[in-house]
């Protein structure tokens, strides 16, 4: 990922190859769970809405991303800097089109609008060129005459520059990202669970038989910010430390930035791509194999008359044009 690049520095041998082991584990979870999220979109005609194909091009960043924190140890330089950018590029990418999601949730949910289709193109110019940016600005900033390779990955040598640079490139906007889902999830959640207290005065009936679902999707709505928090809280304070103490490196604390890190495709997999459409769409396909096999799959996966299409989006765009 992104961080294990500047984190090695003086670890001893061992440590290095249980950093690099929890590394290839992780990211490799995370590749499964993205690819399996790209495999389902491309497959299942029935997903290919407008809201889970912005959740399609954050799994396969996800998916690249992990991919590239994998295939580290390459013999040659050139394979080096293919490693170290496309990460970053990527993982760049994965937060960024979390923040699509959130807009168009907020767009749709608080602003009442109907327009977000017309808007993908610009998402698009906002993620992919802000990830150009931000991996060009960082190569300025690595002494690429010193690029090595340490364990299973390679990294380019950097001082309190290139330091400054990587955090400036990378971790501002994660944290920027990370404030803007908060600010925008919370402001969502609000508005329907004001919807929902209004709905109470007109049908209790109502209310008792459709609030259970609608909770199931605010609670789900609340954890999306936290991904990022858990996935890049460890990172960032092991950034903040290393920036401060060059020369002492905090062998757990790299553990849990290297392991959570790497987990962020698998989190974004199961919260935002592991919804009740995908499963429905998967349970409908069970239909053709035996019953035996079909016990082993969850009942919550088997579709529901009032179950929402997408505990991601309400939004149902389609029928609001």
């Amino acid at each position: 990922m992104a961080t294990v690049q500047a984190i090695m520095g003086n670890l001893t041998v061992t440590e290095r190859g249980i950093l690099s082991g929890i590394n290839s584990g992780a990211s490799s979870l995370s590749l499964i769970g993205s690819g399996f999220i790209v495999l389902c979109y491309l497959l299942f005609k029935e997903l290919r809405k407008f809201s889970f194909k912005l959740v399609f091009f954050l799994a396969l960043s996800d998916m690249f991303c992990s991919f590239f924190g994998i295939i580290g140890d390459p013999s040659k330089g050139l394979f080096c800097y293919v490693q170290v950018y496309t990460t970053h590029f990527f993982c760049v990418a994965s937060f960024l089109w979390t923040t699509t999601i959130a807009f168009t949730l907020h767009r749709t949910v608080v602003r009442h609008k109907t327009d977000v289709e017309d808007l993908e193109p610009m998402f698009h110019l906002y993620v992919w060129g802000t990830s150009v940016v931000t991996t060009v600005i960082r190569s300025i900033g690595n002494d690429h005459s010193h690029i090595s390779r340490i364990g299973a990955w390679c990294w380019a040598q950097t001082g309190r520059t290139g330091k400054v640079v990587h955090f400036i490139t990378f971790y501002a906007p994660l944290w920027v990202a990370i404030l803007f889902n908060g600010i925008t999830y919370f402001q969502v959640i609000r508005m329907i669970n004001n919807a929902t207290r209004m709905a109470v005065g007109m049908s209790e009936w109502a209310y008792q038989s459709d609030a259970r679902p609608d909770m199931k999707v605010l609670n789900r709505w609340g954890y999306y910010p936290l991904i990022l928090i858990g996935s890049w809280f460890f990172g960032t304070i092991n950034r903040i430390h290393d920036f401060i103490e060059p020369g002492h490196k905090i062998f757990w604390l790299s553990v849990l930035d290297v392991g959570m890190s790497a987990l962020m495709g698998l989190f974004n997999s199961i919260a935002y791509g592991l919804n009740s459409s995908v499963r429905r769409a998967i349970y409908e396909r069970l239909d053709l194999l035996p019953d035996g096999f079909r016990r082993w799959f969850p009942k919550s996966w088997k579709p529901r008359g009032q179950q929402l299409d997408s505990e991601l989006v309400s939004l149902k765009i389609e029928d609001q044009r």
